[in-house]
């Protein structure tokens, strides 16, 4: 296995040799190369803004043209253009799992890639359980660009991000003017308006305002308004002789429908399997969500009764205030400051299937059985029909409030340059686990609840709910409040050698303390009138509390650093060579996993509380008038702990990745270009509790991921289209159960009425190919023909006006 992976990436390497080589036939501008090289000034993951082709990273620059194209339907969809980066966003406007260059997704959310808005984290962590770093991250016409670095000095330069970084820049307000953007789903509900506007308001001051603002069903049939929301951004920026000061604020309050595994047919084998609609669910267009179920009361985790409207969804309330300063101290020293505070809130309402079958399979085995109708009704249920029994992730985000503040001082030197910082954090954790369990039918047409009535005549459910909370998981009904603060001094020097090599060195610790409390390790259970109408229900004689309250209070150690060099040859060509280590600490991912939380020297605590990365790549970059090239071998070994609620398993697992990726574009004319990306990855697991798993591929790890943006410009118009695909993956660790591989194209066209005044139309998924994302399944054998699985949503058409004044 490991020659045949040498060979594949020989023939890459021999695919660089030969564009070095044509580059070095090709370099015959007549004007200056300086101005018409191709290149990005980029900021993320360097001390000192340089062009691409001068740094040892990775690194890609999207701007919001190219945004627009791609036909992104959530915030994570905009990453999947990115080489390198494979963002999981079947799951809607958040709650995405998102990863670099096969490093593992063995959790939700993104264990391991940070996002930041200007430079600082939206969350100290990418994998809070129900509060993702991308629920509390919109895209606006408020944002410039987005730079994405992939691996390298995202070490350094940032905590719990080794594998990367995705960094949104907002506007200033120093570019006078502004637009207004309508946008419109022409299949589907979505009406959406994007405002921004900057001006100097003199004296050097500029203020810039934006924001968006939506309502609509989003790409999948909900039965009610799912997507309704917006976010507004302010910017207030003074510049004087040796610096400027900048004082920004955000305001997000959006409601968005999260989308859990759906039900899919499945036949044929494990390794060649046949995927399909079930008769009455469209796994393209269906959602879980219905207007038959909008209401939920459960108790909260402080004992109170708690009422809940599903259809808030994913409901993500943040109000933030940024600082960022900068002045020139003299003789090459530099001061630069940035911080901010984000008040951070909401609920996480969505329908999980526990279980998928027949009549008899999921209603007649509720124990005490006699017969079953539609909730609210006394029709008998379609014997011939699919249900399903739901629990309802229901849970209350109560206090996800941040502060970030990352201090630097740098020095330049004539082939020297210094920066040294202290970054400083507090992230708050406190939730609340309020889950229910109920019956319902397979549809996608309004769902219908069920109730159970016992050979009695007796209701064994109320309106379809079958449990105050989830006994076939033991509970789970939780309730945390934990805190989690990182000091971490940091340093990185740059010197230029000789006048073609740079080196840079950087380092880093954190410092992280962990405090506050669980509880939830037990639930107990209790009769409790819960609706209050006076009449003890069936399922009211046993409600599951939250008991077992768990002190949490004790420290680790990340020590991260990044060893680069880059040799640019001229001003076309570049290699690079870098070797890192950092880490991702485990937040609550390990709580309730039986760990002893109190002692920082525990044995068993201390090989889980960090998680960490080791990286070495290195690459070739290419630079011409017309066309670049980047191309980047790359090797990860990574050492993780998780814990997961649904399944109550707990991993401790190593994994090793290598692999090489492509970033390209190609201007053949003044009327065509291309921009192209490939990444080949070979992934495996080398240790693990389970050792059965030991030496397959890391579940939903697919070897080959690409993207292709063929585009056209005529005078006014502009067309084209994505391609963005992958290869087969497994859907667990145990390699059984294959996910096919896909290829997504979403084609666009652009014409400008005037000159001011722009019309784009775009499709996403135009072909309704299947793209399977994940399954909960590892296997078809031992199930009924169903399993659950996570996919990418079906065709969908938009159309936006945009006003540029």
């Amino acid at each position: 296995m490991e020659s045949n992976v040498l060979k594949k990436l020989l023939i890459f390497g021999t695919i660089n040799v030969a564009a070095f080589m044509f580059s070095q036939n090709t370099t015959t501008d007549s004007t200056s190369v300086k101005d018409k090289m191709i290149d990005e000034v980029v900021i993320t993951g360097n001390s000192n803004p340089k062009a691409s082709i001068k740094t040892s990273t990775s690194i890609s620059t999207l701007k919001p043209a190219d945004i627009i194209n791609a036909a992104p339907r959530s915030t994570a969809e905009i990453f999947r253009t990115i080489p390198g980066i494979r963002a999981e966003s079947s799951g809607g406007e958040g709650n995405s799992n998102i990863t670099v260059r096969g490093v593992p997704v063995s959790a939700g959310g993104s264990r391991y890639l940070l996002i930041q808005e200007d430079g600082l984290p939206v969350m100290q962590f990418g994998d809070i359980a129900f509060g993702t770093q991308d629920q509390f991250t919109r895209f606006d016409s408020f944002v410039s660009r987005i730079e994405a670095l992939r691996g390298g000095s995202a070490s350094v330069f940032a905590s719990n991000s080794p594998a990367g970084i995705i960094n949104f820049i907002t506007k200033t307000g120093e570019k006078q003017g502004g637009s207004i953007t309508q946008q419109v789903g022409l299949n589907y509900k979505n009406f959406r308006t994007d405002v921004d506007y900057g001006t100097p308001l003199g004296n050097n001051y500029f203020i810039g305002v934006g924001g968006f603002y939506r309502g609509g069903d989003g790409p999948r049939k909900t039965g009610y308004t799912s997507n309704n929301g917006g976010q507004f951004r302010l910017s207030l920026l003074k510049k004087f002789d040796k610096g400027s000061i900048r004082i920004y604020g955000k305001y997000l309050d959006d409601r968005t429908a999260a989308y859990m595994p759906m039900p899919l047919a499945v036949s044929g084998t494990d390794a060649s399997p046949d995927y399909s609609s079930l008769s009455n669910y469209n796994i393209l267009t269906g959602a879980l969500q219905s207007s038959n179920f909008k209401n939920d009361i459960t108790i909260g985790g402080n004992g109170q009764v708690l009422k809940s409207d599903i259809r808030d969804g994913m409901h993500s309330v943040s109000k933030a205030v940024g600082l960022e300063f900068n002045y020139d101290l003299g003789s090459g020293w530099k001061l630069d400051e940035k911080a901010r505070y984000s008040a951070n809130d909401g609920q996480f309402l969505a329908p999980f299937p526990a279980s998928v079958g027949s009549k008899a399979e999921i209603l007649e085995s509720v124990a005490g059985y006699g017969s079953a109708v539609y909730a609210g009704t006394n029709t008998p249920v379609d014997g011939n029909a699919k249900y399903m029994k739901t629990v309802l992730f229901n849970t209350k985000l109560n206090n996800l409030n941040n502060f970030f503040s990352d201090l630097n001082i740098s020095k330049k030197w004539d082939k020297i340059k210094l920066n040294a910082g202290v970054y400083n954090s507090s992230q708050k954790i406190n939730l609340s686990w309020n889950w229910n369990t109920y019956l319902m039918e397979v549809s996608d047409h309004n769902a219908r609840l069920v109730d159970v009535i016992s050979t009695t005549g007796t209701k064994i459910t109320d309106n379809g709910l079958l449990h105050y909370g989830v006994p076939d998981w033991g509970g789970v009904n939780r309730n945390y409040d934990t805190k989690y603060s990182v000091i971490a001094p940091h340093a990185q020097v740059e010197i230029n050698v000789i006048q073609n090599l740079t080196l840079d060195l950087g380092a880093r610790y954190d410092f992280g303390k962990v405090s506050g409390s669980f509880a939830g390790t037990q639930n107990t259970m209790r009769t409790i009138d819960v609706n209050q109408n006076g009449t003890i229900e069936t399922p009211e004689q046993s409600v599951a509390v939250v008991d077992g309250t768990v002190p949490v209070d004790y420290r680790y150690g990340i020590f991260g650093y990044s060893f680069g060099a880059n040799y640019t040859i001229n001003s076309h060509n570049a290699f690079f060579a870098r070797v890192s280590q950092g880490g991702s600490a485990s937040a609550d991912r390990i709580l309730f996993a039986g760990y002893n939380y109190t002692n920082s020297d525990d044995p068993a605590l201390d090989a889980v509380k960090v998680n960490k990365v080791n990286q070495v790549e290195g690459g070739y970059k290419l630079r011409s008038a017309n066309y670049f090239l980047n191309t980047t071998l790359f090797y990860a070994k990574t050492i993780e702990a998780n814990y997961e609620a649904t399944t109550q398993r707990r991993t401790e697992n190593r994994y090793q990745s290598m692999g090489v990726e492509f970033d390209g574009y190609y201007k053949i004319n003044k009327y065509f270009d291309i921009k192209a990306g490939l990444t080949y990855t070979h992934a495996e697991i080398k240790d693990a509790i389970d050792k059965t798993i030991v030496g397959n591929t890391p579940r939903r790890t697919p070897k080959f991921m690409y993207s292709i943006n063929p585009n056209v410009n005529i005078d006014k118009l502009s067309l084209g289209f994505f391609v963005v695909g992958s290869t087969k993956a497994y859907t667990q660790d145990v390699n059984k159960l294959v996910m096919p591989g896909y290829a997504l194209v979403n084609p666009y066209i652009t014409y400008r009425l005037l000159k001011n005044l722009t019309l784009n139309v775009n499709a996403n998924n135009i072909f309704n190919a299947l793209a399977i994302t994940e399954a909960e399944e590892g296997s078809m054998v031992g199930t009924n023909g169903i399993i659950r699985a996570r996919t990418l949503p079906g065709r969908t058409f938009a159309a936006s006006v945009k006003f540029d004044f």
